[in-house]
């Protein structure tokens, strides 16, 4: 009986639905802006301005965003090439204020990607970055001098290797010079891509790492965000870049 008295004095707080169809943007900002502007307490601030061409052809629209340095507490770039697109996801923007209070303020109808513009500002971002990743980790001093262990090593020469065996190795072997090669910050490996895109529309995937030189898993990774892979056709096994994308290295 105390259960059926509790869910009759259970009171379920409305969801406000007065704004639920208006149009919204959703952005996805590189880590150091984001992470500056989050830090922002003052709700009055102007982050930036935001300059858009018209929509193209293919229904995008380009353009660039100038943040206002005042939000800013590090030295990161200050102009980022937009590019504003049609999405197909289905979400909605819900809002919760301090008393509780529930409410969609709309619907997402666009999307919006932000690569940073060339510059001292941006070269200094990804030195910084580089040398963090170059930094050693802890080094633990030993309590006592390690013991000395004697002993003796044999030496095999090995037999000639069948067709199979030399596959194998050569997998290894290309395995092995893979990990050595040092990842690329994620922002300059894209910079890098759209370099080499300009030099043609379609590449497969061990020639264009021949320019790039990084870790074949970690490339992919990348070309899957910002190309299209072409599974059959005469481009069949290459990438190309997203069409909204081409060209953007240079603008």
């Amino acid at each position: 009986m105390s259960g059926a008295s509790d869910n009759e004095d259970e009171y379920v707080e409305p969801v406000y639905l007065d704004l639920e169809g208006r149009e919204m943007y959703l952005v996805k900002l590189p880590k150091e802006l984001g992470a500056a502007w989050k830090t922002n307490t003052d709700t009055e601030v102007v982050l930036g301005t935001l300059k858009m061409n018209k929509r193209d052809a293919a229904g995008f629209r380009k353009g660039q965003l100038s943040v206002n340095p005042e939000t800013l507490s590090e030295e990161i770039p200050l102009d980022y090439r937009t590019v504003l697109a049609p999405t197909n996801l289905s979400l909605k923007v819900f809002s919760q204020d301090g008393s509780g209070r529930m409410a969609i303020e709309g619907k997402i109808t666009e999307s919006c990607t932000l690569m940073p513009q060339p510059g001292a500002l941006y070269k200094k971002q990804l030195g910084d970055r580089y040398i963090k990743s170059m930094q050693k980790g802890t080094v633990v001093p030993l309590e006592s001098t390690p013991k000395q262990v004697k002993g003796s090593i044999t030496l095999k020469i090995p037999k000639p290797r069948e067709s199979d065996d030399e596959e194998e190795d050569d997998a290894k072997y290309s395995k092995e010079k893979d990990s050595k090669k040092i990842k690329m910050d994620r922002e300059a490996l894209k910079n890098e891509i759209f370099k080499q895109f300009e030099k043609r529309d379609f590449w497969p995937l061990k020639e264009l790492n021949l320019h790039c030189r990084q870790p074949e898993a970690y490339l992919k990774e990348i070309l899957r965000e910002i190309c299209i892979y072409h599974k059959k056709g005469p481009n069949k096994s290459c990438y190309e870049l997203q069409p909204h994308l081409k060209g953007q290295h240079n603008s």
